[in-house]
């Protein structure tokens, strides 16, 4: 901030009458006998500003993008029905079955909603008809899935339908689907019929346990 004015009141031609007749003689020879002063420098534009008006710009852009992520009106930034849970996705068969702790045809019964983790969640019973893999403790089991129609992606399941149910085991004895779209087939005809966003079919051995076709 000092030097500035300091190089604003600079004058780059000294004052003649100070100078020796030898220097004055040098400084006429160099700028004129009237002694006229060179034109100033054309001003370079401030880079400073330029800056500033980006940073301002970037600010600007971060507040719109939190303001959206932090409105509940977006779908996925409230709990119902916005609310997204990560799951794990399946590749393969032999993944898929594989994180299943229990994998069993079944039918299912009528349910009640509750909500776990701020999910709407149906936890209904369903009646073992033959069992793939694990040992289900008893003929009933209370399986919890995401409420159908409560959010972008539910399990598309109905009480008194038969399905194939890949479970985890969780807490108090209740299984969860594997993962809401993968967890579940729907069996029609006598063959397992893998539910929509679901390209990984069952493996043989699993089909032929749970008395299925081939689809």
């Amino acid at each position: 901030m000092r030097v500035k004015p300091l190089i604003k009141n600079a004058n780059p031609v000294p004052d003649p009458a100070g100078l020796s007749e030898r220097a004055a003689e040098e400084l006429a020879a160099l700028v004129g006998p009237g002694g006229a002063t060179p034109a100033a420098a054309p001003r370079r534009s401030s880079r400073r500003g330029f800056v500033m008006a980006a940073v301002a710009c970037g600010a600007a852009v971060a507040i719109g993008v939190f303001s959206l992520e932090s409105d509940p009106a977006v779908p996925g930034a409230g709990p119902h029905p916005g609310v997204m849970v990560d799951e794990p996705s399946y590749g393969s068969t032999a993944r898929l079955e594989g994180a299943a702790d229990l994998i069993v045809r079944a039918r299912l019964g009528a349910g009640h909603e509750e909500t776990v983790d701020d999910v709407p969640t149906t936890l209904a019973t369903a009646k073992v008809l033959a069992t793939a893999k694990g040992e289900p403790a008893g003929d009933a089991i209370p399986v919890a899935y995401t409420t159908p129609g409560s959010g972008p992606e539910t399990a598309g399941l109905g009480a008194g339908r038969e399905y194939v149910l890949l479970l985890e085991r969780g807490e108090g004895g209740r299984y969860f689907l594997v993962n809401t779209t993968q967890g579940w087939y729907a069996v029609e005809g006598g063959a397992a019929v893998a539910g929509r966003g679901n390209d990984v079919a069952l493996s043989p051995g699993v089909r032929k346990a749970l008395r299925l076709e081939a689809p």
